[in-house]
């Protein structure tokens, strides 16, 4: 599933570097974990668009670095 951007999801700018991108990324896994938010629908739903955005951005990134 795509999402509209993915970086915003993320809460980083379409030019930041690879590890900034993790940071926001662990960061966002730490507060909505299911094991942190046990039974709360909302958080499994932001945990799924937050992995389904690091994915996306890992994508375009890969894709990028094939075309250089």
């Amino acid at each position: 599933q795509m999402t509209s951007d993915p970086y915003k999801v993320l809460g980083v700018s379409p030019n930041a570097s690879d590890d900034e991108i993790q940071k926001a990324y662990r960061r966002l896994v730490k507060k909505y974990h299911p094991d942190v938010n046990p039974g709360d629908e909302n958080a499994e739903k932001k945990m799924r668009e937050i992995n389904a955005a690091y994915d996306q951005i890992r994508n375009i990134i890969l894709f990028s670095e094939m075309n250089k």
